[in-house]
């Protein structure tokens, strides 16, 4: 075994969130709602759940019990003890109304020497969480974000535990220690978690994770953890002093939204002023091959006839894929602007033309991150590239720009580092270079089918 260190710190004592004003905090925290020196949104990254953990935890809240509380209130002849809802049922009873988990992989020393593998974690905690939700079905995952403008790498998870099978009350309702077992902190979090952990750190990073030691290896506190990393960082980051009120924090991020509403519109606008050429699919290399196939059979009349045969089906092929030219161009105008893509309708469960024809095109890389490398690619000083994207809701419905790979190699690369090449000019495969390419090569076996006659 390794040297490199595991942990997975579970809210308890001080850190547990048993308020509102206490989620609010991790909020703050895990989506970094203050703005440090070294702060960049590429280095915070959502692997579930939205920019806003709150309504994430109450979205998680409404799912799961709306149904169980409806039935409850239905049982009761009494008004006083029916429930009108149920998470600000939960915040009034001073009781764990979320549970976060800190996930962590190697430490400062580690990963002063591993700079350059960082980046590889994001496979490693995608893994995990998938992994734990698995092993773990009761704890309903709201939020996941992995923080990567810190000392070392690491997930917070924020969730609700649900445990069905009370005798009294609601048949399903929140409960920590009936989720969080001794056996499944020690058995789960701590073994399993670890082992898949180990694998994916090996597989990604090349290193091994050391055995577990003997000790406190349970319920850990995540104020123990936060306190310990704010003390590593005290010297480097000098924070924004910010308000602690919640309603004046729930405002900012009211005008923040709005804010980057009216942005996105401002951005569309400047699109459809600009930009009205229709570019379509990677069909060149098509052209090229034939082109090949041609100059090595020149003799053979049989493949004189598979060539323009090949041409014809080429050019029905463009004629069938043209009506879908504005939903490529919506798609390559998004990526790059890096703008969010809307598929569709989440609540009403309909997919937009955009969304279905995305839908043929999408390849998973892992849960909740995909990516389209047959629709569109750019050419850049990387090599070629197509764009990474979180289904940030994971239903299908709305994706958001996460990073860019590299079609062959399949190596990540973030949105700054490579963003400046992704322009119209660098796209790869439009219908246009298509059509420019079929031309050329018609005129060349009409040329060369007149030499040939000439020969005669």
């Amino acid at each position: 075994m390794g040297n490199v260190s595991y942990s997975a710190h579970i809210s308890n004592g001080k850190s547990a969130i048993t308020s509102k004003s206490k989620l609010l905090g991790v909020a703050k925290h895990n989506l970094r709602k203050y703005k440090s020196p070294e702060y960049s949104s590429d280095n915070i990254l959502l692997l579930r759940g939205t920019e806003d953990l709150y309504q994430d935890v109450k979205n998680v809240y409404h799912q799961e019990f709306d149904e169980v509380v409806q039935q409850y209130n239905q049982k009761q002849k009494r008004a006083d003890r029916r429930i009108g809802d149920y998470f600000e049922h939960v915040a009034n009873l001073n009781q764990d109304m979320a549970v976060e988990i800190i996930f962590q992989c190697g430490d400062k020393e580690f990963w002063e020497e591993h700079t350059d593998k960082k980046e590889k974690m994001y496979n490693v905690y995608a893994y995990l969480l998938s992994t734990m939700e698995k092993l773990l079905p009761n704890f309903k995952v709201a939020n996941a974000v992995i923080h990567f403008d810190e000392a070392s790498p690491h997930m917070h998870v924020v969730g609700v535990p649900v445990w069905e099978g009370a005798k009294k009350g609601l048949a399903k309702k929140v409960s920590k220690r009936n989720v969080f077992t001794p056996e499944s902190l020690s058995v789960i979090l701590q073994d399993k978690l670890r082992e898949e952990a180990g694998s994916c750190f090996k597989f990604n990073v090349k290193e091994e994770l050391a055995e577990k030691k003997q000790g406190r290896n349970l319920d850990l506190s995540v104020m123990e953890y936060k306190v310990a990393k704010e003390t590593e960082r005290l010297e480097e980051v000098q924070r924004e002093v910010v308000d602690t009120d919640n309603e004046l924090f729930a405002s900012k991020l009211a005008y923040r939204q709005v804010q980057r509403e009216n942005e996105d519109e401002l951005r569309e606008i400047k699109q459809e002023i600009s930009e009205k050429q229709s570019e379509n699919l990677k069909l060149d290399y098509a052209i090229s091959y034939k082109r090949d196939k041609l100059e090595e059979y020149e003799d053979e009349i049989s493949k004189w006839e598979q060539f323009k045969n090949t041409l014809k089906t080429l050019k029905e092929y463009i004629s069938a894929y043209l009506p879908l030219s504005p939903l490529i161009e919506e798609f390559a105008n998004c990526v790059e602007h890096k703008k969010d893509i809307e598929a569709g309708n989440s609540f009403r469960g309909l997919l937009n033309a955009l969304g279905q024809f995305l839908r043929a095109f999408k390849e998973l890389i892992v849960d909740g991150v995909c990516w389209f490398p047959r629709l569109m690619r750019w050419k850049t000083s990387k090599g070629e590239v197509a764009p990474v994207f979180s289904d940030y809701k994971n239903e299908g419905y709305d994706y958001r720009l996460k990073a860019y790979m590299n079609v062959v190699t399949k190596e990540k690369y973030s949105i700054d580092s490579i963003h400046e090449e992704i322009k119209p000019e660098n796209r790869i495969g439009t219908l246009e270079q298509l059509e420019q390419g079929i031309v050329a090569a018609e005129e060349m076996v009409r040329e060369m089918e007149r030499t040939r006659i000439r020969e005669r």
